[in-house]
C-alpha cells in the first residue's frame, strides 16, 4: 500500500489472475517478453485455480491474502505429522512455530506472490496425507501441488521414492511414476516443443557429465543457505539422511542446474520449499531418536528462530520499525494520479505502482536505463508513470 514492494511479479501475477478471471488467455504485458503466454515462462496452473476469488474481490489484495492464508494453514499439517509421530506436545508446537518462521516463508511473503508459496503449502499437505496413507488426499494435494509450477514434481517425486524406500507402499511408488511422467512432459515435450525459447531457467553449461561437487558451495550465498537451513531446526534434520534427499534435491536443481544467481541466495521466494521438507527430516528424526524428545528440546528449537530472526534481520523485525508503518507523502500523490487514468487506457509504469493498476490488457514496465525497447504507441492514449528521470528519457 505504501508503494515499497518490488512490484514485479506481483504485478505479472496480478495482471494474469485478472485475465483468467475475465476467461482471457495468459497473455502478459508487464512481462520481460510483452506479449507472450505467461505459460511459456513458467507452468503455473495453479492461478486458474485462484482465478474465481477475483470474482468475490477484484484486488491484487486477494492473492496477497490468500498467499498468506494457504501458507498459515500449512502449519497445521506439519503440527498433526509431528504429534502422529510422537513428538511431545511443546515441542511440537516449538516446531510448528520454527516452520511459519522459516526464513523461507518470511521471504517469500515478503517479496510478493508466487506460485512457489502455494506449491510448499500443498507439498506440506502432500506429505502428511502419504504419511497417514490416506489415497483419496494424497493424490488431490499431490494434484494441487504438481500444478503450482513446473519444477515442483520433483519434490513429490523424490518424497515419494523416500516414502517407497522407507515404508514400501503402493501408494508411494505409482506417485513416483505419476511424478516422473509430469516432468518428462514438461521438460522434454511441453518446453521444446510448444515454446520458442525452451525452458529459460535451466543452465546451458552444465549436464550431468560435468557436474562438481564443489558448486554446492562455489558462492557466499549458497554456503549462507546450506548453514542456515540446517541450523535453522536446530540441525536436526541431518539425523535422518534419507528424509534429507528431497531438500537436496531442491537445491540441486538451483545450485548445480539452475541458472539464477539470484536463486542461490537466501532471500525471495526460492527458499520457502525447503520449509516443509527440513520440518518433515526434522520430525523423523525426533521419532527416531526418542532421547531428544523433550521440553528441553524445544527451548533450544525456539532460541535458535530468535536468534536467526534478529541476525538475519528478517521481514517479520519490520512490524518493530517506524518507517513500516508511516505513509510517505509520495503515496499520497500517487494515489491522487492513479485516479485520473481511464479504465482502459495503455500505460507503462514503474514496477512498484503496476500491481495497483494491472487489471488493464496493456500495462507495459518501465525499464531501467540499460535495457532498449521499442515501445509502439497506439491511437488511444497512453500513460506513462514513474520517476521523473525515467519518464524523461522514455519521451
Amino acid at each position: 500500500m505504501h508503494y515499497g514492494s518490488f512490484g514485479f511479479d506481483l504485478g505479472l501475477t496480478d495482471q494474469v489472475i485478472w485475465k483468467y478471471s475475465q476467461f482471457k488467455t495468459s497473455i502478459t504485458t508487464i512481462h520481460y517478453y510483452p506479449f507472450t503466454s505467461l505459460l511459456t515462462d513458467h507452468v503455473e496452473l495453479i492461478y486458474i485455480l485462484l482465478a474465481p476469488f477475483y470474482w468475490i474481490y477484484n484486488n491484487v489484495l486477494t492473492l496477497l491474502l490468500l498467499q498468506s492464508l494457504v501458507i498459515s494453514l500449512s502449519g497445521i499439517p506439519i503440527y498433526l505429522l509431528a504429534r502422529k509421530k510422537g513428538v511431545q506436545k511443546w515441542l511440537s508446537y516449538s516446531l510448528l512455530f520454527s516452520y511459519l518462521m522459516f526464513y523461507g516463508i518470511q521471504n517469500a511473503l515478503w517479496s510478493d506472490v508466487h506460485s512457489l508459496v502455494f506449491g510448499a503449502s500443498f507439498l506440506a499437505w502432500f506429505i502428511y496425507f502419504l504419511d497417514c496413507n490416506d489415497t483419496l488426499w494424497t493424490f488431490i494435494t499431490f494434484f494441487l501441488t504438481v500444478i503450482c509450477k513446473e519444477d515442483m514434481a520433483l519434490l513429490t517425486l523424490l518424497i515419494s521414492f523416500v516414502y517407497f524406500i522407507d515404508y514400501r507402499t503402493k501408494t508411494a511408488i505409482y506417485l513416483v511414476g505419476f511424478s516422473l511422467l509430469y516432468l518428462f512432459a514438461i521438460f522434454y515435450i511441453y518446453f521444446p516443443h510448444f515454446t520458442r525459447d525452451g525452458y529459460r531457467y535451466m543452465s546451458n553449461k552444465r549436464s550431468f557429465t560435468n557436474l562438481k561437487l564443489s558448486y554446492y558451495y562455489d558462492t557466499s550465498d549458497k554456503r549462507n543457505v546450506i548453514f542456515y537451513s540446517f541450523a535453522w531446526f536446530g540441525f536436526l534434520s541431518l539425523l535422518a539422511p534419507l528424509f534429507l534427499l528431497p531438500a537436496f534435491g531442491d537445491l540441486s536443481h538451483y545450485f548445480l542446474f539452475g541458472d539464477l544467481a539470484r536463486a542461490h541466495g537466501l532471500f525471495e521466494q526460492y527458499r520457502i520449499t525447503l520449509a516443509p521438507l527440513l520440518a518433515l527430516a526434522t520430525i523423523i528424526a525426533i521419532s527416531k531418536y526418542k532421547w531428544l524428545n523433550s521440553k528441553y528440546l524445544a527451548v533450544y528449537v525456539l532460541a535458535l528462530v530468535l536468534i536467526f530472526q534478529y541476525t538475519l534481520h528478517l521481514p517479520v523485525s519490520y512490524l518493530t520499525k517506524g518507517w513500516f508503518w508511516h505513509e510517505p507523502t509520495s503515496v499520497n500523490n500517487i494515489n491522487k494520479i492513479i485516479k485520473f487514468i481511464p479504465v482502459n487506457a495503455s500505460i507503462v509504469s514503474q514496477n512498484n505502482i503496476t500491481p495497483h493498476i494491472s487489471h488493464r490488457d496493456e500495462i507495459f514496465t518501465l525499464w531501467p536505463d540499460k535495457k532498449t525497447f521499442l515501445l509502439i504507441l497506439r491511437a488511444e492514449k497512453l500513460f506513462v508513470i514513474g520517476s521523473v528521470g525515467q519518464v524523461n528519457q522514455l519521451i
